[in-house]
């Protein structure tokens, strides 16, 4: 009996002090769950991203980018999200430290790669997916496998049908056009008396410029990932006549060409080719083309002296339309065969030594030799440099695709590096300096950081006038009311740089039942001014946009009538002084007019979009300034009459000037349809806002709410649905959601966006 209660006992103990230790343990553990529960992202410095967050939320299936403004709390802000009832979780975002240096298999023989710091730039973007670059050339091989993923698509074509699909004159252009054979293959043929570098050159250019990247095999191209469009201009042997080459620009400028890329010269001047380069530039395209390899006295061509084209066709009021570049070598010296001057170049890039993609056709030779390689190097001449400068300008707009044409230009210019020590005989003659990729793109990253665009709202009509700035996901950053607090009639609202002080302000306009009374606020709520755009008696409410229509630095605030009112649109300065006015339709018209402005055709004037009100007809027309009408379109079937709300926004970036587009969405009575059209009305695609059940209406607007130099799409319910705000990335992806007052009200939401100078 005591030996088993000795044992008992002993297995007691045991048992006891197993307990002990497993009691120990546990209290360890949550003492040190506890613990680290308290412990703050910010103990772990620089592992992760101070200026956003990610958040879950239960209704989405993924996480999303909150931005967090400088000022803001970082764990304040994150434990908010962390409580919010409708989020799954919140956390930081983690920072890896990527080590770019691609798999593929010849890149130790691409060492101009980090020379002009492509390998550093590429830890923050390494592909330009939206860029398109024509390459004018002898034709690329278009299914070599380091290119044909890259090779540019026609999409409106169908391959073989013998048709002319998108009715472009050019049949079978799939994968772009072959202007010396006149055939839709860009491909070099082989033709009698070809040479080696005619077969060549444009396989070299094109690798060079977009050949797939980590791939695992060949090259990387400067840009990892492009849109490649072949167009022979060159015959087999590497020549080509003005005619072809115009005709390329012009296909290229038509077909979406982002950059065109030049890389051969001659010494005519072409009136003919002077126009097509004007027409590119006045499109928004880039042009980069060679600077020359002709010898004069050992040291190559003195531009300025004897001018090559298409290099040096500038045009004549200093537009600077051609990019000129000229080769240096491994030491930055200019290479001895490279042109040079101070007119026709603008900025240098390495042109020796050169490895590349290259033709593969095992059946042909030359001398005896097969052209048996996918890869071969190493080459040398200007010709080599321009694909670098176009792949350079690439991933500079897709960087930040808010850049114009110019600003992409300035930053690759800003962010040379200065070579001139290096070249004392040649001051002034190579440009701004070797392009810095790294330097340019981290440059035009920065215009990103250095702005950051809230959302506005307000309620439509049946709530106190309660503006109120928020981020996407609907966090109040200050709230203020517009009017006295009895008045229930609604905001419209816009804002704008209204008195060119650099920082924007808030305009209002009291909705229907009040009078036509304009208010202008600070982003602190503090009136700076008011008046009325129209006759005080007027009670139909007022729509309110700003755009800078004049170029006086400053942005003027347009407006129109709602319900009832007449067609007048009139254009203010701050202070309430009409400076212009026109009808969108005739004087006998009566019935609410809706309203938006932006650059729809890029030609750096603003347009100003009218949208009919309830009890018309579906239309939208679009005007200059000054009244000139520019388009006008159905934008719903013709026996809709809920009215419709406009927007116009930049949501694919691209340096053509057509990259605006102009969106709708029924202001009541139809589903939550929301539309992009092009400048002429055609449309691009579409999605619903909210359920298509509802009925409500959607009022839209456009801001840029991640951060990213494309405009996000801002939908608010209207009368009848819950204050409910939606923002949506282009393609219909929801990227934020909230209430922006109690889920019970609704009398509807207006919507809008605030662009704050950090």
């Amino acid at each position: 009996m005591r030996k088993l209660l000795e044992k008992s006992n002993g297995a007691g103990k045991k048992i006891a002090s197993f307990l002990n230790i497993f009691i120990f343990v546990l209290i360890s553990v949550i003492a040190f769950l506890f613990l680290a529960s308290e412990v703050s992202p910010s103990d772990w410095p620089d592992t992760f991203k101070t200026d956003e967050i990610l958040v879950k939320y239960k209704a989405s299936s993924e996480a999303v980018s909150i931005r967090i403004d400088p000022g803001e709390d970082y764990n304040k802000t994150l434990n908010y999200y962390q409580k919010l009832p409708m989020v799954e979780y919140a956390e930081p975002d983690y920072i890896f430290q990527a080590s770019i240096i691609p798999s593929d298999t010849y890149f130790n023989n691409q060492w101009y790669l980090q020379k002009i710091k492509a390998t550093l730039a590429w830890n923050e973007t390494r592909e330009s997916p939206e860029a398109v670059i024509a390459i004018l050339d002898s034709g690329v091989q278009i299914d070599h496998p380091d290119l044909k993923d890259n090779i540019w698509t026609n999409k409106k074509e169908i391959a073989g049908n013998g048709i002319d699909d998108d009715k472009n004159g050019f049949i079978d252009d799939v994968n772009g056009w072959d202007f010396i054979n006149n055939l839709p293959d860009p491909a070099p043929k082989f033709k009698d008396g070809f040479t080696e570098e005619g077969i060549l050159h444009g396989t070299i250019i094109a690798g060079i410029a977009a050949a797939s990247g980590n791939n695992a095999a060949g090259i990387s191209g400067v840009t990892w990932k492009a849109q490649l469009m072949p167009l022979k201009v060159l015959d087999d042997k590497g020549e080509g006549g003005s005619s072809k080459v115009i005709k390329a620009i012009d296909y290229a400028v038509a077909n979406g060409a982002n950059i065109i890329n030049l890389s051969f010269v001659g010494f005519g001047y072409s009136k003919s080719l002077d126009e097509a380069i004007k027409r590119a530039y006045d499109a928004g395209v880039m042009v980069a083309a060679a600077g020359g390899n002709e010898l004069k006295q050992g040291e190559g061509n003195n531009l300025d002296a004897s001018p090559m084209y298409p290099v040096c066709l500038d045009g004549s009021d200093g537009e600077n339309r051609v990019i000129g570049v000229v080769a240096v070598d491994t030491l930055d010296q200019k290479a001895p065969f490279s042109g040079f001057g101070g007119e026709c170049i603008d900025i240098a890039a390495p042109g020796v030594s050169i490895f590349s993609t290259v033709v593969y056709s095992p059946q042909n030779y030359i001398l005896d030799r097969p052209f048996d390689k996918y890869y071969d190097g190493y080459w040398s001449g200007t010709s080599v440099t321009v694909p670098m400068i176009s792949a350079s300008l690439a991933l500079i707009e897709s960087a930040n695709p808010s850049l114009t044409r110019n600003e992409i230009i300035k930053v690759l210019f800003d962010s040379a590096d200065d070579i001139s020590r290096l070249n004392p005989n040649y001051l002034n003659n190579l440009g701004k300096g070797r392009v810095n990729l790294a330097a340019a793109v981290n440059k035009a990253l920065d215009g990103l950081k250095n702005k950051s665009e809230k959302l506005l709202v307000a309620p439509q009509a049946g709530y106190p006038s309660l503006i109120k700035i928020t981020n996407q996901e609907g966090k109040v950053e200050n709230e203020f009311l517009a009017y006295d607090k009895k008045f229930k009639g609604g905001v419209n609202l816009a804002s704008g740089d209204v008195n060119g002080d650099g920082q924007p302000e808030i305009v209002t306009a009291a909705g229907a039942g009040g009078g036509p009374h304009i208010k202008i606020f600070d982003l602190n709520g503090r009136l700076l001014g008011q008046w009325f755009a129209f006759k005080e008696t007027f009670r139909g409410g007022v729509k309110v946009a700003c755009a800078d229509v004049n170029h006086d630095g400053a942005e003027e605030i347009i407006a129109v009538q709602g319900a009832d009112g007449d067609s007048e649109v009139k254009i203010f300065n701050a202070k309430g002084q009409m400076l212009g006015s026109f009808y969108a339709y005739d004087n006998k018209f009566r019935g609410g007019l809706n309203l938006a402005t932006g650059d729809i055709d890029g030609d750096g004037e603003m347009e100003i979009a009218i949208g009919l009100g309830a009890g018309k007809i579906p239309e939208v027309r679009v005007f200059k300034a000054i009244g000139v009408m520019q388009s006008q379109f159905l934008a719903y079937p013709k026996a809709f009459r809920g009215g419709i709300r406009v927007a116009i926004a930049n949501i694919r970036g691209g340096t053509q000037k057509n990259r605006a587009q102009l969106i709708t969405a029924p202001a009541g009575g139809g589903g939550p349809h929301v539309k992009f059209f092009d400048k002429k009305g055609n449309l691009l695609s579409h999605f619903f806002a909210f359920n298509s059940n509802l009925r409500s209406g959607v009022n839209i607007a456009k801001a840029d709410s991640d951060n990213d130099g494309l405009d996000e799409i801002i939908t608010a319910a209207g009368p009848g649905g819950a204050p409910h705000v939606r923002v949506f990335k282009a393609n219909g992806r929801i990227v934020g959601s909230f209430y922006a007052y109690e889920e019970s009200f609704g009398g509807g939401v207006n919507a809008g966006s605030l662009k704050v100078i950090k």
